[in-house]
């Protein structure tokens, strides 16, 4: 509960300080393929995040499993748009952000620890309601075991409301 506290507290920090800006809600749902060490596996997730004009915060988690190995997820990514003058007038954007959060591993023994890194990515939007991401992710590790750097290829749909 500690962890889950921690990644949420800047979520909010971070959706207060634009008091100013409109704020939107969005709900979403993600498949990635997620490349450790010495293995790759697709992971399944679920999202939840406030964007602004300038700023967009999600918060997900991620499950995914290759034969015996299970691989959990809970990350908080925060991005803002790039290049916003040359993308104004279609529906493509790019961004650029970062990520944190909290893993688990579960092979023989359950290992636990924390990942970080930059993001980047496009989101192409559909409607006032509706966006597709495709995003990729590099990720170091802090106190695993087996895995020092994860790379991540996300494709996500995101609901407003």
């Amino acid at each position: 509960m500690k962890k889950i506290t921690k990644l949420l507290l800047p979520l909010l920090i971070l959706s207060s300080l634009s008091a100013n800006d409109k704020l939107y809600s969005f709900i979403g749902m993600q498949s990635s393929l997620t490349s450790f060490d010495t293995e790759s596996v697709n992971t399944f997730g679920l999202k939840y995040g406030k964007q602004t004009k300038n700023i967009r915060t999600s918060i997900s988690y991620n499950y995914g499993k290759k034969s015996h190995n299970k691989y959990q997820n809970l990350l908080l990514q925060i991005d803002t748009g790039i290049f916003k003058k040359s993308f104004k007038d279609i529906s493509l954007k790019p961004y650029i952000g970062g990520t944190f959060g909290v893993m688990q591993e579960d092979t023989n023994i359950r290992d636990r620890g924390y990942v970080f890194g930059p993001n980047i990515g496009f989101t192409y939007i559909v409607n006032d309601a509706l966006d597709f991401n495709v995003g990729y992710k590099y990720l170091r590790t802090s106190k695993l075991m087996n895995i020092d750097k994860i790379n991540d290829l996300t494709l996500s749909m995101h609901y407003f409301y």
